[in-house]
């Protein structure tokens, strides 16, 4: 389970370099606030993930 949250966070990372990369060849400014709800999504996510694997609860 623990490869799978890492996993998870890669590919949160991969896909903020991506939009990220695509925003700076077309430059727009909506590429960029894309990649800041990207990562904010990952790492909510990512948190939620281990508050989960460690307790077995997200909200207690």
């Amino acid at each position: 389970m623990p490869d799978r949250i890492l996993a998870l966070d890669t590919l949160a990372i991969n896909a903020i370099a991506l939009v990220m990369l695509i925003g700076i060849a077309t430059s727009s400014q909506t590429y960029f606030e894309a990649a800041l709800l990207i990562a904010m999504m990952g790492f909510v996510g990512t948190v939620a993930l281990c508050k989960f694997l460690l307790s077995g609860d997200i909200i207690a």
